[in-house]
């Protein structure tokens, strides 16, 4: 069995080698593709299926509008699509060239903010304080009316309704 220093420092196989590929090429996408737009690439998308289906936006709800707007340059614009952007872009970019390290030297490597980033109660503490920023906007929505209307207007809402319109028809006139 391996010390943990040693688990550490020790090469990488081919498998994990091609696993750390695979979560660089994932990691730099949203990047990527954010840069990529700023120059009029138009790259389509998928929309939030929480907010196409139910009208509620999801707690990633601005995040790429952040990450362009930091891809420009300007962080204060990132900042105000979503509280998160700026952080989680560092995040990304850290670990990306932590990853093309670890992938050029063919080994593991760990330092400080790998160690924080695998810790559950940072990871824990993160998730918390993003759902309540997101519950605030979903608060700010809802006084606003614009969270309500957005909800009574979505597909799934408007199908439920058509569903209950047809039972009730097929019920009084049969």
């Amino acid at each position: 069995m391996l010390s943990k220093k040693q688990e550490l420092s020790r090469d990488l196989s081919p498998q994990e080698k091609n696993k750390k590929i695979i979560q660089l090429l994932l990691l730099c996408l949203p990047i990527l593709v954010s840069f990529l737009s700023n120059f009029g690439l138009n790259i389509p998308l998928p929309g939030c299926p929480l907010l196409y289906y139910l009208g509620i936006p999801c707690p990633a709800w601005g995040l790429t509008r952040s990450f362009q707007a930091i891809t420009q340059g300007n962080i204060l614009q990132g900042i105000k699509f979503h509280l998160f952007g700026p952080i989680l872009f560092i995040i990304f970019l850290s670990l990306i060239f932590h990853l093309i390290k670890e992938i050029l030297k063919n080994k593991y490597i760990s330092n400080a903010y790998i160690k924080i980033l695998r810790h559950s109660t940072y990871q824990t503490t993160f998730l918390l304080i993003l759902f309540a920023y997101h519950g605030t906007r979903l608060h700010n929505l809802w006084k606003t009316g614009e969270l309500s209307h957005a909800f009574l207007h979505s597909p799934l809402v408007e199908w439920v309704s058509t569903i209950n319109w047809l039972l009730i028809k097929n019920l009084l006139y049969n």
